[in-house]
């Protein structure tokens, strides 16, 4: 893989998407642990792969929220246990951004992909977590999900963005449109 020579391992883990989802991904993992064990404990007659997949949907959501919301805290934490000192972001809290009218299809770059591409998985995962969910639930979980998230991020000082809430919504339209096409089809045979 090249590598321009400007980069360096700390432009990479806190300046790039990769280096985000590398950050987060610890805490998505342990979420996952707690949660499976947690239910191994408590409802153990619970099919094993409901299980799995529910530990699934609980780690994915938590790295989606650590993405959205927690990452510049999550990056101090990693600046502290990598360099034993503080960052230097200066955090902003209780932003007052909100930006109402859609205007992605104007230029639709990598962040817009992204937004779409960070919610295909809800579609798949939320209804292989428990096995009553319907095409029409998943696309409500995943629309409410995405205005929760939008919504909260202003006090953490991110900005509420109606494109985010679209492109996301359309990500789980995708993602569960697909899944439940192909149940139906394996269903019938």
């Amino acid at each position: 893989m090249y590598f321009p020579e400007n980069m360096n391992f700390q432009y990479f883990f806190f300046d790039t998407y990769p280096g985000y989802f590398l950050q987060v991904l610890p805490f998505a993992l342990i979420a996952c642990l707690l949660y499976g064990a947690h239910k191994y404990k408590t409802a153990p007659e619970i099919p094993a792969a409901e299980r799995v997949c529910s530990g699934l949907f609980v780690c994915y959501i938590t790295g989606l929220v650590s993405l959205t919301i927690f990452i510049h805290i999550i990056g101090d934490i990693w600046y502290f246990l990598l360099y034993h000192g503080p960052s230097g972001y200066n955090h902003q809290w209780f932003t007052f951004n909100f930006y109402l009218i859609p205007d992605f299809f104007r230029h639709f770059g990598a962040e817009c992909l992204g937004n779409i591409l960070m919610y295909l998985p809800f579609g798949v995962l939320y209804p292989l977590s428990k096995s009553n969910r319907t095409w029409g639930r998943t696309l409500t979980a995943g629309f409410l999900t995405s205005l929760t998230i939008e919504l909260i991020q202003p006090i953490f000082g991110r900005s509420f963005d109606i494109n985010d809430i679209i492109l996301n919504t359309l990500g789980v339209l995708v993602s569960a449109s697909v899944f439940y096409l192909l149940r139906t089809l394996a269903h019938k045979r």
